[in-house]
């Protein structure tokens, strides 16, 4: 059951969650021309949903005006309730979880999806400015030196994984770069700092090892960066005020992926979701064995398998014997020609292979495992160089059954899914009831 469905790929900023009806949300109005809707009194100009709209479309040409809005407008009611519950500023994002300050994903949110929905334009602009390195803008040579550097960040060993606050104090008033990007334009800097704080976890790491060609590459994307954002502020033709409601709706996206996550309906390659498996402990054996019922293809494994090898003495010949096999060679006729395994002269038989017989036996546990009626890749024996040979194996059949219902490893996916379906449920419940008691226009004009 998927109850939610991200209906736009931009940065998931305009991500919509399917799960409000919005009844009549088009015949609510009247408003300006200039303004798309207003949710709880605030609101979100037509310009700011032009760029969204350009951004979606640049992913799916087909998205709809309707829905990038109805995104949009989800997204806010869900930082309000992140807001109403959390207090004013709304949910934090911590830097454990995903290696990146609050600002800076606000930035990198931002840049993609100025660089996705002015991506021509941006382009022309590049090219016009007769710069093709970013470090073109540069006013003054980088002074990278160690001598420089080192000072700033090298780590207190046992003490400190980053910099000390005085360490802080001395990188923010050290300018590491210089530069403009128009001759009229005033100077820009940017601080050791500025550069150090826009880092995650793992290139800080880089940065305290001195790796001076990663901190100059560092450097030239936040020029880049800087540049779209340059560009924006004094070339897109864009009014400041829709400006100011496009940051408000990425932060409305990252609140709510944030809020999705803790409500444990999202996670991510980082850790898991203590939310969902909070519910899922909840979930009885009662509810896993109907889940279990209604679900049995999701618990399918393999019983046993019957299946073949062939053993050469080299990698060169197991490339060999692989190929042929692949462009026709049956695989007995190979054993028979190549394998220099006792039981050749019986086509190498090993048999049926079942789960207990597969144990402490290397060859039988990757028989296992292969797909039937295909030629698996050639595998190195687990010996010393000198006595190592070269495995190859066939499955000529397999035989599947399903887990036992009160294995560990059904109740862990079962209540897994179920928990995570509950939180969905709920979790629709509490948008709807906050998309009943909001105050929301729409200009259908903007449609």
């Amino acid at each position: 059951m998927k109850v939610f469905n991200k209906v736009i790929a931009v940065v998931s900023v305009t991500a919509a969650l399917s799960v409000v009806a919005i009844t009549g949300w088009r015949q609510w109005g009247p408003l300006p021309e200039s303004v798309a809707a207003r949710v709880n009194g605030e609101a979100i100009p037509a310009e700011t949903l032009n760029i969204f709209v350009a951004a979606s479309r640049r992913a799916n040409p087909q998205t709809s005006r309707e829905v990038v809005l109805k995104g949009l407008i989800e997204n806010r009611l869900l930082a309000d309730m992140a807001k109403s519950e959390h207090g004013h500023e709304g949910h934090e994002e911590g830097e454990g979880r995903v290696g990146y300050d609050a600002q800076s994903l606000q930035e990198q949110h931002r840049f993609r999806l100025l660089r996705t929905a002015y991506a021509r334009k941006i382009q022309d602009a590049v090219h016009d400015s007769g710069v093709s390195n970013s470090l073109g803008w540069l006013t003054a040579p980088l002074d990278l030196s160690a001598e420089t550097l080192l000072p700033m960040l090298s780590l207190q060993q046992n003490l400190y994984t980053t910099m000390t606050e005085q360490q802080q104090a001395q990188a923010a008033a050290h300018v590491i770069a210089r530069y403009r990007f128009a001759d009229d334009a005033p100077e820009q800097t940017l601080s050791l700092w500025d550069l150090y704080r826009r880092q995650n976890i793992q290139l800080k790491v880089q940065m305290h090892n001195l790796n001076r060609e990663f901190i100059r590459e560092a450097i030239k994307q936040q020029l880049n960066m800087e540049f779209v954002f340059h560009w924006f502020r004094h070339q897109s033709g864009v009014a400041p005020a829709a400006m100011v409601a496009m940051d408000r709706c990425i932060e409305d996206a990252r609140q709510r992926e944030v809020m999705l996550h803790e409500y444990g309906l999202m996670h991510d390659i980082h850790d898991d979701n203590p939310a969902l498996r909070a519910q899922a402990e909840t979930v009885t054996a009662e509810q896993v064995a109907e889940y279990y019922q209604q679900n049995r293809d999701e618990f399918v494994r393999v019983e046993k398998v019957r299946a073949r090898h062939l053993r050469v003495n080299s990698q060169q010949q197991a490339d060999k014997v692989v190929a042929e096999i692949k462009q026709g060679l049956a695989f007995a006729e190979a054993v028979s020609r190549y394998s220099v395994a006792e039981d050749a002269a019986t086509g190498g038989e090993l048999g049926w292979v079942d789960r207990d017989s597969r144990n402490g036996d290397w060859i039988r546990a990757l028989a296992f495992v292969q797909p039937q009626g295909r030629v698996s890749a050639s595998f190195r024996s687990p010996t010393d160089s000198n006595d190592a040979y070269w495995e190859i194996l066939w499955v000529d059949e397999k035989v599947t059954g399903f887990q036992p219902v009160d294995s560990e490893s059904v109740r862990y996916r079962a209540a897994m899914a179920i928990a995570r379906v509950q939180l969905q449920e709920a979790f629709k419940a509490r948008l709807a009831a906050a998309s009943e008691a909001a105050s929301l226009r729409v200009n259908p004009e903007v449609l």
